[in-house]
């Protein structure tokens, strides 16, 4: 049922361009609400914001995004905007393998601190 569904409310290039944002500005995606590229209401208002790479940007922003496509990312960094990527909602996971996911971290962590220090006295 969910496969029609968009993921992401996605923005292109030319659209931040087209909204006359000033150099230094923030863009995200209630910047973008109050400029009226994105619908305020509906199911848009809930999903998170992807840039995509369609046009090109002239000016410096601040982006904060949850995700960018690889032509945006690179048309970005040329422009020399500063990139954000939010961070996503977190998958709901079962107590017990959450727990069990905590201990098994912290045994790795455990194994790459001894294996840290066995290489720093081999190489002393």
């Amino acid at each position: 049922m969910h496969a029609g569904l968009p993921k992401y409310v996605p923005v292109n290039l030319k659209d931040i361009e087209a909204a006359g944002f000033q150099e230094g500005d923030e863009v995200s995606l209630e910047t973008l609400k109050n400029k009226g590229l994105i619908n305020p209401s509906g199911r848009e208002r809930r999903l998170p914001l992807k840039i995509l790479g369609d046009g090109e940007l002239s000016v410096k922003l601040n982006i904060k995004a949850r995700a960018f496509s690889t032509s945006a990312k690179e048309k970005l960094e040329s422009a020399g905007c500063s990139l954000t990527v939010l961070p996503g909602r977190k998958k709901w996971v079962k107590p017990s393998v959450a727990k069990n996911l905590a201990r098994a971290e912290e045994y790795f962590a455990k194994k790459r601190a001894a294996a840290a220090a066995a290489d720093t006295t081999e190489a002393a």
